[in-house]
C-alpha cells in the first residue's frame, strides 16, 4: 500500500478514536496535506497513492470528496469509524481495537496467576488496573503498548521476584527466573515500577526482595569482635580495612572496646584514617560514594549504645543527603565532623541543577542540625561546591579528629 494510505492509518492510530475508541465523528483528512506529509506530491508516488485510495473507496473502505465540478480532483479522505478494521485489514496489520482487545486479554489472564499469599490482593488489583487501562486506551505504564511480547514476559517474571527468598545477585536470579542472565537488568525501571505498584509502597526495588546488583558488604576496620557460634573474630588484628557481608554480620554478635565509631563516605580516606589506628571503630558508609546498603544500617544499628557514632563525609548536597540517609534509617544519634563549607581554591565546583533540588530538600529536612544547614545555605549563596571532597583535607593528623 501507498505510503499515503499507511499515514492515514498512523494518524488513525494515534487519534482519539484510535486509542480509546471513544470518538464520535468520522475522521477527515486533507488529500493535498496527506499527500505532502507522506511524500507523494508528484510522479508515481502520487499515481500509487490515487489508485490506492480508490480502490479502498471501491471496497467501502473510505469515502473521497471530491471538487464538485471537477471529479478527479480528490479534497478529502474521510475515514468512517466503523471502517477503520476493514483499512487495518486491508493493511495486513492489527486493528487498534484488536491490539487493545488483546491487551486487555494479557492482563485479564495475568490477574488469574498465583502469588504468595501476601501480593494476592496487589497483584490481582494491579492486573485488573491495567486490563482496564488498556481496554479504555488509558496509559499502561509502565509498560509500552507496542510491545506486548515483553508486556506478557514481565508479568510472567514478577510472581518469581515476589516470592523470591534469600538474597542473590541479580544475573543469578535472572538466569533462574527468565532462562536470561540480562533480562531482569535491562527490564529494571519496568519491574520495580510494577513492584511498587503491587506493594502498595512509595518505592520498591529488587533488592527490597533479595535480588541485589552487588553484595550487600562495607569495610570496616578497628577495636572489635565478631562472636560466632563457632567461633570469633578480632578485627583489632588486621592492619587494614576488612570488607565485611550482611550474611555475615547478622549472625554475629559485636564487642567493642571503642567509643568511638566513624562511618566514612569514600573508601580512599577511611584507608588513610586506618594507618593513624586512632582506637575508633572505622566504617564505611556504603558503596563507593553512594548511599548506606542494609549491611551498614544493620551495624550502626547493632552497635552498643555506649559508642558515640560520627560521620565524614563530603559536603556536597550528596554527602549531606548521605548523612539524612543515616540518621533517618539507623536511627542512631550521629555526629557529623567536618562538614562544612569550604570555599573552591582553584576553579569553581558550580551547583547543578540536582544538586539544588536535593539541597532544598535537605535545608527542609529534620534529620539536619542547623550547623549543617547553614553550611548548605553558605553553598546556595555562593553556587558553589567549594573544596567539597574529603580526600582535599590532606593527610589526616594520628590524632582524633584527625584534622
Amino acid at each position: 500500500m501507498s505510503p499515503a494510505v499507511q499515514l492515514l492509518a498512523w494518524r488513525f492510530r494515534a487519534s482519539v478514536a484510535g486509542r480509546t475508541n471513544s470518538a464520535t465523528r468520522d475522521l477527515i483528512f486533507p488529500w493535498i496535506e496527506l499527500l505532502k506529509a507522506s511524500g507523494c506530491q508528484q510522479g508515481s508516488a502520487r499515481h500509487e497513492a490515487v489508485r490506492d485510495f480508490e480502490e479502498l473507496e471501491k471496497h467501502g473502505v473510505v469515502v473521497l470528496e471530491r471538487h464538485r465540478r471537477d471529479c478527479s480532483e480528490i479534497l478529502k479522505v474521510r475515514l468512517p469509524l466503523e471502517n477503520a478494521s476493514a483499512l487495518f485489514e486491508k493493511l495486513g496489520t492489527t486493528s487498534p481495537d484488536s491490539e487493545r482487545a488483546d491487551l486487555t486479554a494479557i492482563f485479564r489472564e495475568a490477574a488469574r496467576m498465583t502469588v504468595v499469599a501476601r501480593f494476592q490482593s496487589g497483584w490481582e488489583a494491579f492486573c485488573s488496573n491495567m486490563a482496564e487501562a488498556a481496554e479504555s486506551g488509558d496509559s499502561i505504564k509502565p509498560f509500552d503498548r507496542s510491545k506486548p511480547a515483553q508486556i506478557e514476559r514481565i508479568l510472567q517474571v514478577l510472581p518469581g521476584i515476589l516470592a523470591w527468598e534469600g538474597e542473590s545477585l541479580v544475573r543469578f536470579a535472572s538466569a533462574l527466573l527468565c532462562r536470561d542472565s540480562k533480562f531482569l537488568e535491562s527490564a529494571r525501571l519496568r519491574l520495580e515500577a510494577c513492584l511498587t505498584r503491587i506493594n502498595g509502597c512509595a518505592t520498591t526495588s529488587l533488592a527490597d526482595f533479595g535480588i541485589l546488583e552487588t553484595e550487600r558488604t562495607f569495610l570496616l576496620h578497628g577495636p572489635l569482635v565478631l562472636h560466632f557460634e563457632n567461633g570469633s573474630l578480632s578485627l583489632g588484628l588486621f592492619k587494614t580495612p576488612v570488607r565485611l557481608g550482611a550474611a555475615d554480620l547478622f549472625r554475629a554478635r559485636i564487642e567493642t572496646s571503642a567509643t568511638r565509631c566513624l562511618t566514612v563516605e569514600n573508601a580512599a580516606m577511611l584507608h588513610e584514617l586506618a594507618k593513624t589506628e586512632c582506637g575508633a571503630i572505622l566504617a564505611s558508609s556504603g558503596s563507593e560514594g553512594g548511599f548506606a546498603n542494609s549491611a551498614v544500617i544493620g551495624f550502626l544499628q547493632a552497635l552498643p549504645e555506649s559508642v558515640t557514632v560520627f560521620h565524614f563525609g563530603d559536603s556536597d548536597p550528596k554527602g549531606f543527603d548521605i548523612l539524612r540517609d543515616l540518621r533517618e534509617r539507623s536511627g542512631r544519634q550521629i555526629e557529623s565532623i567536618h562538614m562544612k563549607f569550604r570555599p573552591s581554591t582553584s576553579a569553581q565546583n558550580p551547583l547543578e541543577a540536582n544538586d539544588l533540588k536535593t539541597l532544598e530538600r535537605l535545608l527542609a529536612s529534620e534529620f539536619l542540625t542547623p550547623k549543617e544547614k547553614s553550611a548548605l545555605e553558605t553553598q546556595r549563596s555562593s553556587r558553589d561546591k567549594g573544596d567539597f571532597e574529603q580526600e582535599s583535607l590532606g593527610c589526616p593528623a594520628a590524632e582524633w579528629p584527625f584534622y
